[in-house]
């Protein structure tokens, strides 16, 4: 539990085919789950060395890949480069990866530890719909649709090849950080092995907490012999007060609570709190499950993303509420999307939010003005027109015009080329909303979604 002031680690969750830190290159992506990588090979290398430098040079501690190892950007030797890249610099890169769903350990490419080329050589280790079928999620995105395959957890050749992929794996790339374990929320099987494992199962789907007790203690062994000191992330999809997270509170626990809670103290447990910030649910003082207190845990938000409030949204003080009610829980660690470049200054702004809020999270959005904006943009009072006017297509779009005038005014009165660029773009971020808005353009179209809680039976991207 997290008793100083400070939030000690710091996280970026990426994708590797919506990580845009190098500009204006063919292929670039700004939404999608499970997109093919669509630029050329060299540019994965190129972004994540340039996300890892920013990192570097403002106390993160790593950055989550999923996608890490395609065979479309360099497969096995890439990601050591970039890994290696990263230690150079004191910074993690971890794997994110689902181990029942999502590709596996090897996401894309015909390779031995490819979970999708496992299934095709082993459908029985599909998991199973109360009518037989597939288990399957289909996600539509521009390159048309792909189904993504849900592994069965009771099924014992999946789980010896989940566990010899995980040796695989950190002994070919000793440069790994970690990695980000999912059990994946893509649904549950519902054979008869697994029915019988899970008891009363409709209480737990779409997500298992006995499928994460099925895989996640001994997919922790397995690295640990191999590098007792990576990162383990083990993801839970909710947040620790979502009433679904009972189950970890059992004061008899059950015997797969108690494989789940005899895990390393060094183990992270990952939460996401995007609806609790927009709900208000989460409050000061909420603590942690008594259960799960002996671990180290992270709390991911989607602020600033295609996900939540839109991709480039200005989003300090979601970052600020973060940091604080995460701090006030005894939360060690915080995580937020790192896939676009601080060129886009609401962006540097939110990235320096979450490094200036967890070095103190009781700092104030007025500290945060003058102490982090108002030197990028040439003054306090410029600072307070920034972070008005960045909010105000979701306010009131037809003040935008106005707001744009004073910009210029402001523009004008620099001469600190940076200054003036964070405001041109910020200009130009305003106008574009503008110009949807007044043809008639419906918000969601643009920003289709607010959280992100997905139809399970049909993703659309």
């Amino acid at each position: 539990m997290n008793t100083s002031n400070k939030i000690p680690y710091r996280f970026f969750w990426t994708w590797d085919h919506s990580t845009n830190w190098i500009l204006n290159v063919p292929g670039e992506q700004i939404t999608g789950v499970c997109n093919p990588y669509a630029k050329e090979a060299p540019l994965f290398e190129q972004d994540y060395k340039r996300a890892i430098d920013w990192c570097a040079d403002h106390k993160m501690t790593g950055i989550g890949i999923v996608g890490m190892l395609r065979d479309r950007h360099g497969g096995v030797d890439a990601a050591r480069r970039v890994c290696s890249y990263a230690r150079e610099k004191g910074i993690l890169v971890y794997l994110i990866a689902g181990l029942f769903a999502y590709g596996g350990i090897y996401y894309e490419g015909d390779h031995k530890y490819s979970l999708n080329r496992f299934f095709e050589k082993n459908p029985d280790a599909i998991a199973k719909a109360p009518d037989g079928s597939n288990v399957a999620v289909k996600y539509k995105g521009r390159y048309g649709v792909k189904d993504e395959l849900q592994g069965c957890a009771s099924n014992p050749f999946l789980h010896e090849f989940i566990l010899e992929s995980l040796d695989w794996l950190f002994r070919v790339i000793p440069e790994l950080g970690g990695i980000q374990m999912e059990s994946t929320d893509n649904g549950v099987c519902s054979c008869p092995a697994c029915l019988k494992r899970r008891g009363v199962a409709s209480l737990e789907e779409p997500i298992s907490l006995a499928d994460m007790a099925a895989i996640y203690p001994d997919a922790s062994e397995t690295i640990r012999r191999v590098n007792p000191d990576a990162l383990i992330i083990c993801e839970t999809y909710h947040h620790f007060l979502d009433k679904e997270c009972s189950i970890f509170a059992d004061k008899t626990p059950s015997p797969d609570l108690k494989k789940l809670l005899a895990m390393p103290e060094t183990t992270f447990w990952q939460w996401k709190c995007d609806q609790m910030l927009k709900d208000g649910e989460w409050r000061v003082g909420d603590e942690m499950i008594e259960n799960m207190k002996r671990f180290r845990h992270i709390i991911r938000a989607h602020s600033g993303t295609q996900w939540w409030g839109g991709r480039n949204t200005f989003a300090v003080d979601n970052i600020r509420r973060q940091c604080l009610l995460s701090q006030s829980s005894g939360i060690d660690s915080v995580s937020m999307f790192g896939e676009t470049s601080p060129y886009h200054s609401n962006i540097e702004f939110n990235y320096l939010a979450l490094e200036y809020f967890a070095d103190d999270p009781k700092r104030t959005n007025a500290d945060f003005i003058i102490d982090i904006m108002a030197d990028r943009l040439g003054g306090k009072s410029n600072a307070e027109a920034y972070y008005e006017y960045a909010y105000l297509f979701r306010k009131d779009y037809t003040k935008i015009p106005s707001a744009v005038l004073d910009i210029a005014k402001i523009m004008a009165s620099l001469s600190d080329y940076d200054a003036i660029r964070r405001f041109n773009y910020l200009s130009h971020y305003l106008n574009t909303y503008y110009w949807e808005l007044s043809r008639g353009t419906e918000m969601s179209t643009m920003i289709p979604r607010d959280s992100d809680r997905f139809d399970l039976t049909q993703k659309v991207i």
